[in-house]
Order: structure tokens, then C-alpha cells, then sequence
């Protein structure tokens, strides 16, 4: 989860560049560029199959993403890890292709194809030339549709998930990771683990429960599909059609337990010693928002004030540039159907681990009780605005923003209105921010440091 170019002078500038600096005025900045959002094509597939396409000839190349309510959220009782396990399956052979002739297939037509499962949805990607997308499209389809789940591959990729989650535990970092989730949402709610699931719940699948899982959750209806590149949206739905004809069936969204999201008595500090640390991992987490929040771009803002930027950021300004206790400390809201966290993560020497714990509480409380400033605020802002074309540069950016959009629910003309949302937020919404997420009395905090004492 993070040198430096040396400028010339201080400020960046030569001599040169000062005196003419002191002769020509210094424009004004205009508003930052509007960003140019690629027009949709949505409709909805005889199954249910709700699709988002995004024509864009100028590039011989397809990239899509078929998302499905499958993520860990949906693991049953006794069994996290099945989501995970399911999605990393679904290439390793279909009722057609065993998985040696399915990767040759996709391998002869320069394409390629992945799946992964996530906390709330799982996801596959696809990426194809545009002359052998129908093709890439079919084997995709026959991934959803018709996985079959080799008793063999089942074996073999349950083993390479425990050996990473065993390997997981040698990173002091990965500990505080895990150790903060889970003080937050606690063991059973799909946000206090690992999308992977546990060791205990990997080792207790069966390949009739991956069979199972699937027949449950990948459904067309709740499903989506958002593809970007060189096609004809006419020729696009007939394709699409064809694909998933035999495709049916819907499914009703995850439940989700209740966060134990609740304001934290007394020290809440929990420090783990680690054999192998070389530094002191710091972590703090607390309440987050829905993804779909109408407070998520005012989020966002008062985020990259306090932690955003590693170096512009109220927390970087303070632990990297002025103390040089790190090289990057880092804030941010995680994106969840429901609440997820809020947190911050850095590394520092264990020497000043506690020194860092104060000055972050510090930073923390200054921006619920002290004025944000016009310069920090309008930065905040401007770097929002000014990162969001880049995201529509290739068909895969655009599908992946596209996908975020309709996944968690957001309006349909939410990327046109974002950069004037965003320069709309200003001071009041951001202490409400501050003071509603970022109060470290409302904060898990956990510490992996090296072993007190001789080592």
C-alpha cells in the first residue's frame, strides 16, 4: 500500500528565471480543464444483463469488465474464502476447454483474461484486439457461464491461496493491515478480513461448494457488463446476446452485518512486537461513508488536506518533510456498498514510533479545531479535478471508472458534474468531514514494532 528530483534553486528557478519574473507579470491561473467524459450506450440484455458500452474506433483494441455480486460479502457461514477461491477458478476449464486449450485459445489471440473477487463484487477483465474481440468474448462467456472446477485446480490453487496467506504474516505491514480491519469491523463482517478469507475457512472448501457459490451468485440479473473499444454498439448487442443466451437467472444482494463502527473508550492502542520488523508499522482506522454517499467528493477533499498527498498533505507536511521520520504516510476512504473505513498508514523507525502516534493525533485534531486554508483547500480541489481526465485515457481507465459508477450506484452523469462538486466543497463541509471521520477518539490504532529488549 508508497528520491526526489533536485530543482535548480529552492523554488525550481535559475537566476534567469527570476529576473524576468520580476519584469513579467505572473498570469493568473484559470479553472482546471473540464474533463472529457466519453458518451455512453446503456442497455439491458434479454437475461437481465445491464451493459455500459463506450465505442472508441481510434484504437484497435477492446478492454471489458463483466462485474458480479460475488465478493466475499457473500461468502456463506463456515466458508470465507469462497468468493476468492470461486473467481481465481473460473480460467482453469470450462465444459469446452480444459484449462491448458482455454489458455492457448487466449493466448493465440494476443488477448487475455482475469478474475478476481473483491469485498463486494467479484470482477473479470478482458482485454482483446478489436478483430478478435467476438472470439475473446465467447471464451469469456464460456468462463461465466460453464466453469467446470477441476478437482485437480482446485487442489492446486487452494494451496497457492494458503501458502500467500502464510506468507502474508511474514510482513509487518500486512500484520497491521490485518490487525487494524479487524479491530474495526471484527472477524465477521466481510470488511474485517481478507477478500482471500481465512486459512481455516480455505482449508474446509470443497469443490461442491465452489460449484454451489457459482450456481447462487453469478446471475446476469444484478450483473454487469462495461466494455470500451473498437466495435459498433449494433454489432456490439447482437454479440453480446449470442454470448450469454444461455445465461439466466438473478440474485439478491449480499447481507451485510452491522459494522461495530462506536466511538472507542480510553487508550485504544493495540501494539504487536514482530520478530523480523525493521520499523514500526502504524496504523489508524475509523468510520468511513458508502461509496454512493453524497458526501463522498467532500470526503475526498478534506482526505487529500489531511493525507491525500504524501507530501502536500497535512500529515506528509509534518512526519516527511519537516521531521523526516518517513517516506510517505498516506490517508484515505476505502469504497464499500456499505461503510467502510477510513485510515491512515505509515512506517516510521521504531525509535520515534510514539513521537508519530502524537503528532498524527495532533495533526488530526488541528483540522477539526483550526481554520483550513485558502491555499490548501484550493490545491485540494484543483488536484481532484485535474487527476480525472487521465482517467479516461485508454478504453481499460474508462471501463474501470465507468464500472466503479455503476457498481456502487452512482448518478448516471456523475463524472460530467464531478469537477463542479468538486469546486463547490468548501471550508464548513470540510470540518464536518474532519469532524465526523477523522476525531482520533474515534480512531483504532495499531503499532508493529521490533521486540523490546535484545535481539
Amino acid at each position: 500500500m508508497t528520491g526526489r528530483d533536485t530543482a535548480l534553486s529552492e523554488h525550481g528557478l535559475n537566476r534567469a528565471d527570476e529576473r524576468v519574473s520580476q519584469v513579467l507579470p505572473v498570469p493568473t491561473p484559470g479553472a482546471p480543464p473540464a474533463p472529457v467524459v466519453p458518451a455512453v450506450e446503456r442497455f439491458v440484455l434479454g437475461n437481465g444483463l445491464r451493459v455500459m458500452a463506450i465505442p472508441r474506433r481510434e484504437l484497435p483494441q477492446v478492454a471489458a469488465r463483466l462485474v458480479v455480486p460475488a465478493g466475499s460479502a457473500a461468502d456463506p457461514p463456515g466458508q470465507a474464502g469462497v468468493a476468492s477461491l470461486t473467481a481465481a477458478l473460473l480460467p482453469e476449464g470450462t465444459a469446452r476447454l480444459t484449462a491448458v486449450e482455454l489458455n492457448e485459445r487466449i493466448d493465440g489471440l494476443g488477448a487475455s483474461i482475469g478474475s478476481r473477487a473483491g469485498h463486494d463484487f467479484s470482477e473479470i477483465d478482458l482485454g482483446s484486439l478489436g478483430e478478435t474481440f467476438e472470439e475473446a468474448l465467447g471464451l469469456l462467456a464460456g468462463i461465466v457461464t460453464d466453469p467446470v472446477f477441476p478437482e485437480r485446480e482446485v487442489e492446486r490453487v487452494r494451496a497457492e491461496i494458503l501458502d500467500a496467506l502464510d506468507a502474508r504474516l511474514d510482513e509487518p505491514a500486512n500484520v497491521a493491515d490485518d490487525r487494524i480491519a479487524m479491530a474495526m469491523f471484527g472477524a465477521n463482517h466481510p470488511y474485517g478480513r481478507l477478500p482471500a478469507g481465512t486459512a481455516e475457512g480455505v482449508r474446509k472448501l470443497r469443490r461442491l461448494d465452489l460449484i454451489n457459490f457459482h450456481a447462487d451468485r453469478y446471475r446476469p440479473d444484478g450483473s454487469l457488463f462495461v466494455v470500451s473499444g473498437d466495435f459498433n454498439i449494433e454489432t456490439l448487442r447482437a454479440l453480446l446476446e449470442k454470448a450469454f443466451e444461455r445465461w439466466e437467472g438473478r440474485v439478491e444482494p449480499a447481507v451485510y452485518p452491522e459494522p461495530r463502527f462506536a466511538p472507542l473508550e480510553g487508550d485504544s492502542l493495540i501494539t504487536i512486537h514482530r520478530e523480523g520488523a525493521e520499523q514500526a508499522e502504524i496504523r489508524f482506522e475509523g468510520a468511513g461513508i458508502p461509496r454512493n454517499h453524497p458526501d463522498w467528493i467532500a470526503a475526498s477533499v478534506a482526505n487529500y488536506i489531511i493525507g491525500g498527498s504524501t507530501i502536500t498533505g497535512r500529515l506528509g507536511a509534518n512526519l516527511r518533510e519537516d521531521k523526516g521520520w518517513t517516506y510517505g504516510i498516506r490517508s484515505g476512504f476505502s469504497a464499500g456498498v456499505q461503510p467502510a473505513g477510513w485510515s491512515v498508514e505509515t512506517a516510521v523507525d521504531a525509535a520515534v514510533a510514539d513521537d508519530a502516534i502524537n503528532e498524527i493525533i495532533h495533526e488530526l485534531r488541528r483540522i477539526i479545531t483550526s481554520p483550513i486554508e485558502d491555499e490548501e483547500l484550493e490545491r485540494a480541489r484543483e488536484a481532484l479535478v485535474l487527476s480525472l481526465p487521465r482517467a479516461f485515457e485508454t478504453p481499460s481507465r474508462v471501463v474501470a471508472r465507468l464500472a466503479t459508477q455503476e457498481a456502487y450506484g452512482l448518478p448516471a452523469d456523475y463524472w460530467e458534474t464531478f469537477p463542479a462538486r468538486v469546486m463547490a466543497v468548501d471550508r464548513e463541509m470540510v470540518r464536518k468531514i474532519a469532524t465526523e471521520h477523522f476525531d482520533p477518539a474515534r480512531l483504532a490504532r495499531v503499532v508493529v514494532r521490533p521486540p523490546v529488549g535484545p535481539r
